[in-house]
């Protein structure tokens, strides 16, 4: 990962291949507020339907991407077979960035999703032609990296009904940047979409399935959590859900401090 100075000749990280029969020629118009992410306005869009293959590793680095709706996997499978997904991408999540000329990790759909796409080459003219638009790519950058040691560091050391709760906890920060929600105490917030399966889940928390499986058991015990479906989950009670997974959000500084009360 990179974690150097922004150079004027951007060779940076997560992508998309050629796009071929899949592209659709329809404009994307829309952005989260990261100006360097105005490069994708009229960009053309790819529709992707579940399962299937945004880039895979060992391919040509030559595309960057925009999440526009959907959500979407990372991952990487390693000499012995076994996966590690490394993270989960959702509306207005920019991917395809790289040191290197190929991509060393795969991308692929877990539900029916539109990808805005433009060449690495475009992305890099418009950051030199415009400070700010390379000002908030290097802060996006920044918070790449932040928020993986965050996750790790909440990952760690952590049982798997834990685990699970810092996942939840994820899901639930997630939601509420993509949906742009600044009140915390937004009830909407509480309920949990799970579109990716339980081995995702696993190969994500580094746990086995059926260890995922009971351990949704014993939130919903606990009354922790309730489970309308198996698609999604309902945060019941959010302070006692933090304070199991010793995590209160994913966006400051002091990640992972849960305050004492006396």
């Amino acid at each position: 990962m990179y974690t150097g100075p922004i150079r004027r000749s951007l060779r940076c990280p997560l992508a998309m291949r050629g796009c071929g029969r899949h592209a659709i020629r329809v404009s994307y118009e829309g952005n989260n507020g990261d100006v360097f992410l105005q490069v994708f306005t009229g960009a053309p869009v790819r529709e992707l339907a579940a399962g299937e293959t945004l880039f895979q590793a060992g391919e040509r680095a030559e595309q960057v991407f925009n999440i526009v709706s959907g959500t979407l996997m990372v991952g990487r499978i390693g000499k012995d077979g076994r996966r590690q997904v490394m993270s989960f991408l959702f509306k207005n999540n920019f991917v395809g960035l790289t040191s290197a000329d190929h991509y060393f990790f795969s991308v692929e759909a877990v539900t029916q999703a539109q990808v805005s796409y433009r060449s690495r080459q475009t992305l890099e003219t418009h950051l030199r032609a415009n400070s700010a638009a390379e000002r908030t790519f290097r802060d996006m950058v920044l918070r790449v990296l932040e928020n993986s040691l965050d996750l790790v560091y909440s990952l760690g050391q952590r049982t798997a009904i834990e685990r699970l709760a810092v996942f939840l906890l994820y899901l639930r920060h997630r939601h509420r940047i993509s949906a742009g929600i600044t009140d915390d105490r937004d009830r909407s917030l509480d309920t949990i979409d799970l579109p990716m399966s339980r081995q995702d889940i696993a190969d994500f928390l580094g746990l086995k399935k059926e260890t995922v499986s009971r351990s949704f058991t014993e939130l919903n015990n606990r009354g922790l959590i309730g489970r309308p479906g198996s698609r999604h989950a309902v945060i019941e009670r959010l302070v006692e859900l933090r304070e199991l997974a010793g995590v209160t959000d994913f966006a400051s500084p002091l990640r992972g401090v849960v305050p004492h009360t006396s």
